[in-house]
């Protein structure tokens, strides 16, 4: 008892709180109140209580409910002036530790020693229910109204890994996972409003090492209660019970849904029990099986057997099951294969009472068993078992593999089939399995055939029981050809990176995905840096845009790939001008993946054309200066004389000036033609295009003739400059031809469409026809316009060809031949994606 604690006596007999008084000695104080109202208020630091049956103002059992109510730790001591049998049944009932009739009491200090042990009882009671508590499986709290943790007990860290300290303060809903948080919140409240009640929840809790746990809580609210004041509630981890409820229900499926005979018989070998499986083995139901013997069912031979199996189980105190095979009948007179798994029953005084099992049809097993023998014998990959080092088992492909046959090789040691330089690949990847590093391996080495051969070979291991003891099989697959395949692409990559352009692969979001030496360098970043990173690193928005509408055109049209002009930025310097390559990528099933790309610089290239675009300038200009003086020299000369010899001469030189001035304006012309236009492929429509252009020439020239023989629509992919190249073709025949008669015609097949311009003018000279149709000068033999080099340019940009023809009855007939496409759509079946890059 502690020093200064305070025993009430509460009633009218103060000789007997007196006596009390004086037995306590002066460790405690005795102090006497006559009423249960006065008892209640003064109970704050009281150890014990005792009273009194009958008080003015109600009775004692009444004040040991309300000390019960508001304490667990005050001892009650009950004295009766007299007592009964049904006051100590009610006594008991309400929570009395001591039931004292003062008519059995020889004195006070009888009394004090009920006093004390009450005490005792009671302090032992708390120390018991707190050990409990603290030693429970279960987390026990206490949870204020608000959700907030007050109490917790140490078990919580077993389970969700928190001290107490880091709990005690926190709102519980902050360890609860926010989609199980409502429905716990909800049972709370249920709990506070229906405090009778114990209620229920399974959530997710965090864990301490941020993962989350399933546990069960079942609390009831004590709010009322002051030595409560909050809802208690215990916390457990059902994790195990879950995934034990869930093996058990999958056991009762299975014996629900089991197709096996379980049986269970007598000690006289009698069925006690049989499922309704044997229906359809025997034909009787299992309730006329009871009773009866199987041996009258079954083959001698196989209640021989069993008998047997029996005997030795019985024999045997260290056995009480054993596994193994017999045929059994079937209805129709034949027998199957069956396994037959059998257990001794022993009474709690260990006498033999009979047995039970399992009968299984394993005539699907030992077809199994034969396919998996053929399948382990016959299988493309090489396999062998070893153990101890030695060759146990391989089948005819790792024979064959090693050349030799399965009975040279069974029982070799396996280190004499593999090279010495692989010997410790092999012995460290079977150490780290068999320190459990790994439960399988998996390595490349190469094995030594009998012939002295290297073979390369992956091999993939894991340990198996054979044969009853623990073995290794390895599955072993050549793969001399991967090898060779890895090679070429090594050598592929070899060849890239010396590429001087750089190479660069992107995904559909315009991510790199692989570059070549040269792109890392040009760029300035390293490969690890630049993997990943989107190609807005090193060029701006209008050539990423540009590059998207190109891609955009591709994955409309047959194309698969095409060229535009942008400004690389490395990181670090000025832009570079560059050619870019594209081409898409595509998975197996033809679904956009991104693009490929090889970047040209076209520095120097640039240079020479803006040099050769001054010079060719330059020239055009002073050309066009001095043919003007000519002209103008010629015209005053011209009005100077009347010899009609030399004036036919002026009219030449005139003549000439003025030729050379057009060729010069063509010239101009043209290199603003194909400077400002694009030059990228994509489908266009020539049976529209050319119904237009003819429209506009027979308003243009009303006294030329048009005969047409064209499509509705005739797609080829070309450079949109085409139009002009038919243009130039037309209009080359009406300026050449003093009645023009121009035809104008489209043909298609499959692969090809062919525009044809015939005129019946002078036509196209063999001389002209011949080195426009090689494509080249030289300073003895070049063709004198530029007209037929512009269709031809265009054309050839186009991926066509033009084909010139002289009729024998005159004229001129000219023909481009172009690539057939389809018509644009928004996307075709293989070829989707965001057109991104």
């Amino acid at each position: 008892m502690k020093t200064g604690r305070v025993v009430l006596y509460v009633g009218t007999d103060g000789a007997q709180a007196s006596s009390l008084r004086g037995e306590s000695g002066d460790a405690t104080t005795v102090e006497r109140v006559e009423t249960l109202s006065d008892a209640t208020d003064r109970l704050g630091d009281v150890v014990c209580v005792v009273s009194e049956a009958d008080l003015d103002d109600g009775t004692g059992i009444d004040l040991c409910r309300t000390v019960r109510r508001r304490f667990d730790d005050v001892a009650f001591v009950l004295v009766p002036a007299s007592g009964s049998d049904a006051l100590a049944r009610e006594a008991v009932s309400a929570g009395v530790d001591e039931y004292v009739p003062a008519g059995t009491l020889t004195d006070a200090a009888e009394l004090w020693e009920r006093v004390l042990a009450a005490i005792e009882t009671v302090s032992t009671e708390q120390r018991r229910y707190r050990k409990l508590v603290e030693q429970a499986t279960d987390a026990i709290a206490i949870i204020d109204p608000d959700a907030t943790i007050r109490y917790i007990s140490p078990s919580v860290e077993r389970i969700l890994g928190y001290s107490p300290s880091e709990l005690i303060g926190r709102r519980g809903t902050d360890v609860i996972h926010p989609e199980d948080r409502d429905e716990v919140l909800a049972r709370l409240a249920d709990s506070l409003s229906q405090p009778e009640d114990t209620v229920e929840a399974v959530y997710r809790a965090e864990h301490a090492d941020g993962g989350w746990r399933w546990v069960e809580s079942r609390g009831q609210s004590f709010i009322d209660d002051p030595a409560v004041g909050g809802t208690v509630i215990s916390i457990r981890d059902v994790a195990e019970r879950e995934d034990r409820e869930r093996e058990l229900r999958m056991y009762e499926t299975v014996v629900e849904a089991v197709d096996d005979l379980v049986f269970a018989l007598d000690e006289d070998g009698r069925f006690a029990f049989a499922n309704e499986a044997h229906e359809s083995r025997t034909g009787l139901a299992a309730g006329e099986l009871i009773g009866e013997s199987p041996a009258e069912m079954i083959s001698d031979e196989a209640v021989a057997r069993s008998r047997e199996i029996v005997d030795e189980l019985r024999a045997d105190p260290d056995r009480d099951s054993a596994t193994f095979e017999v045929d059994l009948p079937t209805q129709d007179g034949e027998t199957v294969p069956c396994e037959v798994h059998v257990a001794t029953l022993t009474g709690d005084d260990g006498e033999f009472r009979g047995t039970a099992g399992i009968v299984r049809d394993i005539s699907d097993r030992k077809e199994q068993e034969q396919l998996y023998s053929t399948l382990l014998t016959e299988a493309n990959d090489g396999i062998a078992i070893t153990r101890k080092g030695r060759l146990q088992f391989v089948n005819e492909q790792f024979a064959a593999l090693v050349g030799g046959t399965r009975a040279e090789i069974e029982g070799t040691d396996v280190f004499d089939l593999i090279t010495p330089e692989d010997h410790d690949v092999v012995r460290r990847n079977y150490e780290e399995r068999l320190d459990g590093e790994s439960e399988t391996g998996r390595y490349e080495i190469e094995l030594e055939t009998l012939g002295g051969e290297r073979v390369p070979v992956e091999v993939s291991t894991t340990f198996v029981q054979y044969q009853g003891e623990r073995g290794e099989m390895a599955i072993v697959r050549a793969i001399g050809d991967r090898k060779e395949r890895e090679q070429e692409l090594e050598l592929y990559e070899e060849m890239l990176n010396a590429v001087p352009d750089g190479v660069y692969a992107v995904d559909e979001d315009g991510r790199f995905v692989a570059l070549n030496d040269t792109a890392y360098e040009v760029v300035g970043m390293p490969a690890a840096d630049l993997v990943g990173t989107h190609v807005s690193i090193c060029m701006d928005e209008r050539d990423i845009e540009r590059g998207r509408d190109l891609i955009r055109d591709l994955l409309t049209s047959e194309q698969t790939k095409a060229i535009y002009e942008m400004d690389l930025e490395p990181v670090d310097g000025d832009s570079i001008p560059s050619e870019n390559h594209v081409a898409l990528l595509t998975d197996e099933n033809g679904e956009f993946r991104g693009s490929v790309g090889v970047l040209r610089d076209v520095t120097d290239r640039q240079e020479r054309e803006r040099r050769l675009t001054v010079l060719n300038r330059a020239l055009r200009h002073d050309l066009r200066n001095s043919m003007h003086v000519i002209m103008a020299n010629a015209e005053l000369v011209s009005r100077a004389v009347s010899d009609a010899q030399t004036q036919a001469k002026l009219d030449t030189i005139v003549d000439r000036a003025e030729q050379i001035n057009s060729l010069s304006e063509k010239a101009r012309e043209i290199e603003q033609t194909l400077a400002n236009h694009e030059q990228t492929r994509k489908p266009i429509d020539l049976g529209e295009l050319l119904a237009t252009q003819v429209e506009r020439f027979r308003d243009q020239y009303p006294d030329a003739t048009f005969e047409t023989d064209l499509p509705a629509h005739a797609w080829v992919e070309a450079t949109p400059l085409i139009d002009t190249a038919v243009e130039n073709l037309i209009e080359n025949s009406i300026e050449h031809t003093e009645q023009p008669r121009i035809q104008v015609s489209v043909s298609t097949d499959e692969e090809s469409v062919t525009v044809t311009v015939a005129d019946d003018g002078p036509g196209i000279p063999e001389k002209e026809r011949r080195i426009v149709g090689k494509g080249s000068e030289t300073p003895l033999d070049h063709a004198s316009g530029l007209g037929l080099w512009l269709v031809t340019w265009i054309t050839h940009d186009s991926g066509g060809e033009v084909v010139f023809e002289a009729p024998e009855d005159g004229g001129s007939v000219v023909r481009l031949v172009l690539d057939s496409a389809s018509p644009p759509v928004d996307s075709q079946p293989g070829r989707a994606g965001t057109g991104e890059f």
